[in-house]
């Protein structure tokens, strides 16, 4: 294959990424909204989408990298031209993935917020429970303390 046609491949699915990468923030941005309004179906719905973009990303990158690996293709081997083009492509995802990993950081916390609160609450159920446990008589006994009415 020559290279330019091996570049023209390889910057098509560059642009496949890149399509791809931008879905994947519009994806986050939704999982952030979701979590600051606390709308679980909403962020499940948005988890499960962002999970399929995943899976297209990865398809991409291993045709990428098999691109890659036919006929010793290397960036030395590239015109001025092709390298400046891809140079570009490259700086969109690296700015993509930048902004993502703000936005991703951002998720996290307000996730280990609701982690924090819903663990906060679950401890004070159990303890509840357990406080209920021991008042209530243990089968076979009878209770210890009656409240009875004397007329």
């Amino acid at each position: 294959m020559e290279i330019e046609e091996t570049v023209r491949k390889y910057c098509v699915h560059l642009k496949e990424k890149i399509r791809l990468l931008n879905s994947f923030k519009k994806a986050t941005v939704n999982i952030k909204e979701a979590l600051e309004c606390r709308d679980i179906p909403l962020l499940d719905h948005y988890l499960k989408e962002r999970n399929g973009i995943i899976g297209k990303i990865e398809q991409v990158d291993k045709k990428l990298n098999r691109i890659i690996g036919i006929a010793g293709f290397s960036m030395g081997k590239l015109s001025r031209e092709a390298k400046s083009l891809l140079g570009g492509y490259f700086d969109q995802i690296r700015t993509l993935l930048e902004s993502l990993s703000d936005v991703d950081r951002d998720c996290l916390s307000l996730a280990r917020v609701e982690y924090d609160c819903l663990k906060s609450e679950i401890l004070k159920t159990q303890q509840g429970r357990h406080t209920v446990t021991q008042y209530r008589p243990k089968s076979g006994q009878s209770a210890r303390l009656l409240d009875i009415k004397r007329v």
